[in-house]
């Protein structure tokens, strides 16, 4: 049996390494950008290792957020598989350790804390590979996908079409023109791939689903403000829903000790995201804050809102992405260079541009963020103090859910899977390496009645 896996971030890798373990499938593995030895940091988000690679290889192991797979596998299923990703994770990074999540008073405390402030707190084990350990696991992945005989890693080899015939997947096109035929596809083409799969998408039929997108800033405290919970969680998961417009408002990706980075998109974009290595510490903490708004009929393209905000930031940047401190935006006045430099929290991002986020953001996501900071302030004070620093934009580029059933095999296409973040299924490492799991177990599965069938 022949398998396309179009993407090689952590759910395309994930497949190709359960599905590698059977000789009787020959796995053609598929990225746009080059292979993990020759990626470089101006190749963020695509590459052998997809958008994860240069993150803080943060794997948040709960079933309560990072994606919804609870919507496709049983609480009780999805448990055991997030251990098994997990667990393959463990053996290949060397990363043995979990983050402390033992201290339940503590815990409870800080739950508390929170809900009196109109914030909910959730709480999940967390393996921090940190960016450091993360390449050099996935430097790992790559030689032992690559040492197989039945696996072939097409890297810098962009899949440009697929090809359908009486509903069902064949092959791929690639983007010089070579057609390859196959009897199963994956499409794991990663958030970079997301606009791709709209357009796959509404070429083909493929039924849909728009899922909120996710606008905001990366926020930069010192490290100190927020000490009592990352000491306890490592990372905070905390949820708001702001008074004016009921939007939900979230942190994501935490970095205690963490640094700022600029990461760029596939169209050029420039935003903003944060990582954290194992072994090498900042005095700073930061995460984002993020809005979750769903757009409805007749719109149905908030990736492109989203690229809109990050090319606005671009321009006033001149090509960077802009840093202001929290006591200018509420003053009404742009950051400058000058104001920057004697600030008491000192960037980790330093080619950042001083600016006004307020000509980027639209007036309902200012009123959103800046009402959080407020809130997130009475946990942890300092927070809203003017010299915290705010980077923009984050944009999450997950808006397309592509309709799939419990394998996550596409409801519209047969032979067609659309797993990890591409697919709007997933939101991050963890789950996305699960996606994967997911439908190697069903190709597997399908292979041998297939098989039985034959004989």
């Amino acid at each position: 049996m022949r398998i396309a896996i179009v993407g090689a971030g952590s759910s395309g890798m994930f497949a190709a390494y359960k599905l590698m373990q059977n000789n009787n499938f020959s796995i053609d593995l598929y990225d746009k950008g080059s292979d993990i030895y020759k990626r470089t940091r101006k190749e963020v988000m695509s590459g052998f290792g997809g958008a994860g690679a240069y993150s803080d290889g943060k794997l948040t192991l709960t079933t309560e957020f990072g994606g919804c797979l609870t919507e496709f596998v049983p609480e009780y299923k999805l448990e055991k598989l997030i251990e098994e990703a997990d667990s393959i994770w463990k053996n290949i990074s060397g990363v043995e350790t979990l983050e402390s999540t033992s201290n339940y008073e503590k815990i409870k405390d800080l739950e508390y804390m929170c809900t009196r402030n109109t914030l909910r707190l959730y709480a999940a084990k967390i393996r921090h590979l940190g960016t450091d350990n993360c390449i050099k696991a996935i430097k790992k992945l790559y030689e032992i996908l690559n040492s197989q005989s039945n696996v072939n890693i097409y890297c810098n080899k962009q899949v440009s079409d697929i090809i359908i015939d009486n509903g069902s997947a064949k092959g791929v096109v690639t983007e010089d023109k070579e057609i390859n035929y196959y009897d199963k596809i994956i499409l794991a083409v990663g958030r970079s791939g997301n606009s791709w799969m709209h357009e796959i998408a509404q070429k083909y039929n493929i039924s849909s689903s728009i899922n909120p997108v996710d606008i905001g800033v990366r926020v930069e405290i010192p490290r100190a403000v927020s000490d009592h919970f990352t000491n306890n969680l490592y990372e905070f998961k905390i949820k708001h829903f702001s008074t004016e417009f009921e939007d939900e408002v979230r942190t994501f990706c935490v970095n205690p000790g963490g640094y700022v980075a600029m990461e760029e998109n596939e169209n050029g974009l420039l935003t903003v995201n944060g990582h954290c290595y194992k072994n090498k510490k900042s005095s700073n903490t930061n995460f984002a804050l993020l809005v979750s708004t769903k757009f409805t009929e007749p719109f149905r393209e908030p990736v492109k809102y989203g690229q809109y905000i990050a090319y606005l930031a671009n321009m006033l940047s001149g090509q960077s992405v802009i840093v202001q401190r929290f006591g200018d935006l509420e003053r009404g006045r742009r950051s400058t260079t000058s104001r920057i430099a004697k600030n008491f929290v000192q960037p980790t991002l330093k080619n950042a541009m001083p600016g006004d986020l307020s000509f980027v953001l639209p007036y309902r996501y200012l009123t959103d963020l800046k009402e959080t900071i407020y809130r997130l302030d009475k946990i942890m004070p300092g927070i809203a103090d003017p010299n915290t620093l705010l980077y923009g934009v984050e944009v999450k580029f997950y808006s397309l859910r592509i309709d799939v059933n419990e394998n996550l095999k596409s409801k519209s296409i047969e032979n067609l899977y659309c797993i990890g973040d591409g697919a709007g299924i997933t939101r991050g490492i963890s789950q996305a390496s699960t996606s994967g799991i997911i439908a190697a177990e069903d190709i597997k599965n399908q292979y041998g009645k297939e098989y039985t069938s034959n004989e």
